[in-house]
């Protein structure tokens, strides 16, 4: 995805935790919680607050440091239970489909609609992103649990070859 769409689907995002009844001309801060918060990461985040600030929103930031996001999705359960959920938070595809089921995330069809989300976001992540035939998330990082590192310099000094089926 282009950084124009990221940011934008972003503000999208952080827009969907805000109450039903608020408009998004309304919701001028995003409350976002996340485990960003290495070096590099928190270098990555700071795009997306800068981009934001420069489309009027300001940034409330919620980091909870640690344990692969384990610890922030306690902290996002806590919240959702308490009623002061953030305005967005960064989530793992079954998570975002887990909160969908559970009626706790937003629309953001009308968006995803106006900027093409269904032609520039993959099928395999729309698939963690739609729910109910509505967009109610917007991937802006992804991962992969079915990769395998393979040191060449090891494999190479004890005659090892890479795997070719998992």
């Amino acid at each position: 995805m282009n950084r124009f769409l990221t940011t934008t689907a972003m503000i999208a995002l952080a827009l969907a935790g805000a109450s039903v009844s608020a408009r998004a001309a309304d919701v001028k801060e995003v409350q976002m919680l996340h485990w960003w918060t290495s070096g590099g990461e928190a270098a990555a985040l700071n795009v997306l607050k800068e981009d934001l600030s420069k489309e009027g929103f300001a940034w409330k930031d919620v980091p909870v440091a640690g344990g692969g996001g384990d610890a922030a999705m306690t902290a996002l359960k806590a919240m959702v239970a308490a009623g002061t959920y953030p305005t967005a938070s960064q989530m793992l595809g079954y998570t975002v489909l887990d909160y969908a089921g559970a009626g706790v995330m937003g629309d953001l069809t009308e968006t995803a609609k106006k900027e093409g989300w269904d032609k520039s976001v993959p099928a395999a992540l729309q698939k963690f992103s739609v729910y109910d035939g509505k967009w109610v998330a917007a991937p802006v990082n992804v991962h992969s649990v079915n990769w395998l590192w393979i040191n060449k310099a090891v494999m190479d000094k004890i005659g090892g070859t890479q795997p070719k089926t998992f």
